[in-house]
């Protein structure tokens, strides 16, 4: 439906708080892109520009290449659904969604085809339209607020956690809705959200956040499997990734990775060895379902180390191992593995697997 694009946006509140920093990002037409990240790392400041409820200190915001930077929101052609849903608690399931349209001028015979399209789509019932909003249950309201905000045809949709504060059997409902129409439609839609798993399964493109930046803008696939930075790796996935500080060494010719009391890596993966620091410190970085542990090794090989936890979830044994004195990692191991806590394990990291970050810049080599 639209473009966006920010530049060089900058907001700071009171004098002295950064909310965002010379933000620049390039949102694609008809994608779903989720701004990711902690509490405070400026992903609601950046959405409240886009909206129009904030006017940036400094930059630009463009859609389709028309400068709407100080254009009131209602001069913007978008609809935003909040995290809290907001409906017309006096008026019928039916009128809230007829709103929008009658505020454009339709006719109600075009309205009400439009509803009876829209309401199965958010699993909105046609014999429950005279139901006064007031008696919904927070999940009711907010699907009503995204058919609401989904009846008319915008720009862009800008959503704003609105998964956070309904069930999850209704999260996930609310999430494959917005999904369907979405690909059906090519909706431009900005997702504000903290949940990581929410931006995994939802998204086109993630945009990951921290300290009013942007630290990395790319698919889901390759946020999770190459990320730009620690951070990065540590935000996505659950438990996040592993880290180990080691330094390279040669050891009869090869290069390897020496953390201290344990060799963490036998051998530099070959595509790091022209990249490594000049000083060889490096930080390991692995995923837990990536790590290999046995009970006995494999053919005398692997770093032996004691396992401090270890409970199923799912079809996963979840263990957390320590590898030396204060260096710990968390393991997704297949249930069959059948280690328990207190046993000695042995452990490997697969070459194919491991990302190796600089251990000053914390930022992938």
């Amino acid at each position: 439906m639209a473009s966006i694009s920010l530049k060089n946006l900058r907001k700071v509140y009171n004098k002295s708080v950064v909310a965002v920093d010379d933000l620049s990002l390039e949102i694609p037409d008809g994608l779903i892109v989720s701004l990711l990240g902690p509490s405070g790392c400026g992903k609601t400041t950046t959405m409240r520009m886009i909206a129009g409820f904030e006017a940036p200190d400094r930059g630009t915001i463009t859609v389709d290449g028309d400068d709407i930077t100080l254009k009131p929101p209602n001069q913007r052609n978008m609809s935003m659904v909040f995290q809290f849903p907001v409906v017309y608690t006096n008026f019928s399931i039916y009128d809230n969604m007829a709103t929008p349209l009658r505020n454009a001028g339709m006719d109600e015979e075009k309205i009400r085809e439009i509803i009876r399209a829209t309401s199965p789509e958010f699993g909105i019932d046609e014999g429950s339209w005279q139901e006064k909003a007031s008696n919904l249950s927070i999940s009711e309201r907010q699907r009503l607020s995204l058919a609401h905000a989904f009846a008319i045809e915008r720009n862009v949709y800008i959503l704003d956690e609105p998964f956070s504060n309904v069930d999850p059997k209704a999260r996930v409902r609310l999430a494959r809705y917005v999904r369907q129409i979405q690909q059906v439609k090519r909706h431009t839609i900005v997702f504000v959200t903290h949940s990581q798993s929410e931006a995994l399964t939802l998204s086109d493109r993630i945009a990951v956040m921290k300290d009013g930046k942007i630290l990395q803008f790319d698919t889901p696939e390759l946020i999770y499997t190459k990320p730009v930075s620690t951070f990065v790796g540590w935000f996505l996935g659950n438990p996040g990734m592993n880290y180990v500080k080691c330094t390279a060494r040669s050891r009869n010719g090869v290069l390897g990775l020496d953390a201290g009391s344990f060799v963490a890596a036998e051998r530099v993966p070959a595509t790091y060895q022209s990249r490594l620091p000049a000083d060889g410190n490096v930080i390991l970085g692995i995923r837990p379902e990536h790590i290999s542990v046995s009970r006995t090794g494999t053919g005398g090989t692997g770093i032996s180390a004691r396992c401090l936890f270890a409970e199923p979830v799912g079809s996963r044994l979840l263990l957390n191992i320590e590898l030396a004195k204060n260096v710990l990692v968390n393991v997704k191991a297949p249930t069959d593995v059948n280690v328990a806590k207190g046993e000695t394990v042995f452990v490997q990291f697969p070459e194919k697997h491991v990302i190796l970050f600089d251990a000053k810049t914390e930022q992938a080599i």
